[in-house]
């Protein structure tokens, strides 16, 4: 079937009810998609009065239909990490960000890391070289400080 050529209502009834194979299915899927026209005989295969089956009870069906939509989670609650299973919110990485920032910011106030690398280490004069290599000798002199004397 060629781009402009349509479906006929009844194509359209069958493929609403079933009646056609998964591939002419889709097809018929792509030229709704292609073609805007063709949305107007489809609509038209919707509108015609049928005699489709009674549900049988229709109150407890739509209650079945709610219950089962209220237990679904809701998005971004619950995500799936790349192994499959679901993350809690302390294996998040923005939780594990938030607490070294607060145990920086703690350190920071206390004063632990002028312990660790003395204030006149980092003071113009006596000692040339870049920040960089003085916070690697500064860290590298307290790291001496534990190891075992010989």
């Amino acid at each position: 079937m060629s781009k402009k050529e349509m479906y006929t209502v009844q194509q359209w009834v069958d493929y609403i009810e079933g009646r056609v194979s998964s591939n002419q299915a889709m097809q018929m899927e792509q030229h709704l998609l292609n073609e805007p026209d063709a949305m107007e005989a489809y609509l038209g295969a919707l509108c015609m009065e049928r005699e489709y089956p009674e549900l049988p009870h229709p109150i407890e069906f739509t209650n079945t239909v709610m219950e089962r939509i209220e237990r679904l989670p809701t998005a971004g609650s619950i995500r799936p990490s790349r192994g499959g299973r679901t993350r809690r919110w302390f294996e998040q990485r923005a939780f594990h960000y938030a607490v070294a920032a607060c145990l920086t910011l703690i350190f920071l106030s206390s004063g632990l890391f002028d312990k660790v690398a003395p204030y006149h280490k980092f003071q113009e004069g006596e000692t040339a070289g870049s920040f960089t290599e003085k916070w690697t000798e500064a860290a590298t002199s307290w790291l001496d400080n534990f190891k075992p004397k010989p």
